[in-house]
């Protein structure tokens, strides 16, 4: 019996024993996403940005079905051993019976979900999401901002037909991976079936010398009459592969994700590169929709092992072993500058007596905002978990403008504690002359939090707006950042302007701004496809003080 989708059992192993080891493969699995999402959910203030359901709820059906086809071998095994020698006409039967059952065994789609899992946690990180889809339209394109896929959403009225299906979104977006588990049979079988052979060219732009490659291997359809143009319509000639990197690549190009297209990467674990001339140049024609192939002869040990250990799906032959999966957890800080600029929003959000005491009881002046950013805080702390991970060993600056705005509304309505920090972590007033030590002592003393010890204080007030305005006129920003200068407050701009003229990262949880800069260089990119806005990293929530009043608008 050969089960396509994974290996080829012998006879002799007994069909409810393949089902047990695929059940037992399927329940670790499951095991796996959910310590995975525990993780996720453990180390997270948004998990819901990191998309495992979907792979969990394949493999739950997948259970489902191999526990049918379980009960169906089980109740057909009374059957399956009458005695040979006695004649009937339920031979027929039994025959019909066991070839659905083992067509059951190899529709499994178990082992097609387990090798993306395993592509997933040993060659990937920051992950997104599994088997989401991406559409293209023609003259659209889909902006994402800090792997925010959450915009793609369900595309009501989109044509399926311009859209791709990627297993694995990762890299906080900018990475997408699509795994095949087609078998190099299965893949001639096609090429043959669709017309497709090996032309050699022997033609040579240079003289070649003796046992040189003289002859150039081309893959071609001889029944296609308009060989060479790109097809927008589904042809039924193409290699399904390869009609599956157009698509990658249409869709790619449609979205970006801080700026620039996704990477994408075909892994291919069945396939042998450099044995079949025809395999060998169709891999060529994905690689020029500029796609990294992985085959199953050139993958890296770390992920080629865990795939050989399935070559058996009886239990006895599983020798899975627990596997760190840390490096699936999203990277949000990986790309930020030695020193980061900070927007007045999370300044505010450094000093807010909402952010560093565990109880505070609520009031009945307080605003209905701080109420429910008090129960925030009490489930998942802004600080330890997103702020303080994000600076810390970082140097801190701001620019004047945001100093200013941000001293006037602690002056205006901050608590006593809350001015404290500010001067603290300013180093302003009476710890003007004061060492980081001091600083950071000082400012643990007001926190109920602990500290980190690489928080860097002071945090540095830079002149931006000479900076901007000589970058402007002297042509150091592109064009499209005089018509931002326009539509976007003298605040903002000095805050986003000043990290987008000396190339530093600028964090803000003001994401509406945000999202008015990405809209504005996209709508303007033209032909420029290297056009970069400010390298922006937005934290997901923000904290008022909590002096706010009651009637004050949000």
């Amino acid at each position: 019996m050969t089960i396509d989708n994974e290996v080829s059992i012998p006879d002799a192993v007994d069909q409810d024993a393949i089902v047990n080891g695929l059940l037992s493969k399927c329940e670790r699995l499951i095991s796996e996403v959910d310590s995975f999402q525990s993780l996720v959910k453990q180390t997270m203030r948004n998990p819901q940005l990191v998309e495992v359901r979907q792979m969990r709820s394949n493999l739950v059906s997948e259970i489902r079905a191999l526990e049918k086809l379980q009960g169906q071998i089980e109740s057909s095994t009374p059957a399956l051993l009458h005695d040979p020698s006695e004649e009937g006409d339920d031979d027929d039967d039994d025959d019909e019976s066991q070839l659905r059952l083992a067509h059951g065994l190899r529709s499994s789609n178990l082992p097609f979900y387990e090798t993306v899992w395993t592509v997933a946690k040993t060659s990937c990180t920051g992950l997104v999401a599994f088997w989401k889809r991406f559409y293209w339209d023609d003259g659209e394109s889909a902006l994402k901002q800090d792997g925010d896929e959450r915009s793609q959403g369900k595309r009501q009225g989109k044509n399926k037909r311009k859209s791709v299906l990627v297993d694995i979104v990762a890299d906080g977006g900018e990475e997408w991976v699509k795994v095949s588990t087609v078998p190099e049979s299965r893949l001639l079988f096609e090429i043959a079936e669709k017309g497709w052979e090996v032309d050699t060219d022997a033609s040579s732009d240079g003289e070649q010398g003796e046992g040189s490659a003289s002859q150039r291997v081309i893959l071609r359809n001889y029944d296609s009459n308009d060989e060479g143009q790109d097809h927008e319509s589904d042809d039924d000639d193409e290699i399904e592969l390869i009609k599956l990197a157009a698509g990658m690549r249409k869709a790619a190009n449609a979205t970006r994700v801080r700026y620039r297209h996704p990477r994408i990467r075909f892994v291919l674990p069945k396939i042998e590169e450099g044995k079949v001339a025809e395999i060998d140049h169709m891999l060529e024609v994905i690689r020029r929709y500029d796609i990294t192939v992985v085959c199953g002869n050139n993958m890296p040990s770390a992920m080629r092992a865990p795939l050989e250990e399935t070559a058996l799906p009886g239990p006895d032959n599983d020798s899975h072993q627990e596997q760190d999966l840390s490096d699936l957890l999203p990277t949000p800080y990986k790309s930020f500058t030695p020193t980061l600029n900070v927007d007045c929003t999370l300044l505010l959000a450094m000093v807010s007596d909402l952010s560093h005491f565990k109880h505070i009881p609520p009031l009945p002046n307080h605003h209905l905002a701080i109420k429910r950013q008090i129960d925030a805080e009490k489930q998942k702390p802004l600080l330890p978990l997103e702020l303080w991970p994000a600076v810390r060993g970082h140097e801190l600056v701001c620019t004047e403008e945001a100093a200013k705005r941000f001293r006037e509304i602690v002056q205006t309505i901050g608590t006593e504690t809350e001015k404290e920090r500010t001067e603290i972590m300013m180093g302003a007033f009476r710890f003007q002359n004061a060492d980081p030590e001091t600083l950071f002592q000082k400012y643990q003393e007001l926190s109920d939090h602990s500290v980190p010890q690489d928080w860097k204080l002071p945090i540095r007030v830079v002149e931006a707006k000479t900076v901007i305005s000589s970058a402007l006129t002297h042509g150091k920003l592109p064009p499209v950042a005089h018509l931002l200068a326009e539509t976007i407050s003298h605040i903002n701009q000095s805050v986003f302007f000043y990290g987008w003229v000396t190339g530093i990262t600028t964090i803000s949880s003001n994401r509406t701004v945000v999202k008015q800069i990405e809209t504005v260089v996209e709508g303007h990119r033209g032909s420029d496809d290297a056009l970069e806005g400010p390298h922006v990293w937005i934290c997901d929530t923000a904290r008022s003080l909590v002096g706010k009043e009651k009637d004050r608008k949000k």
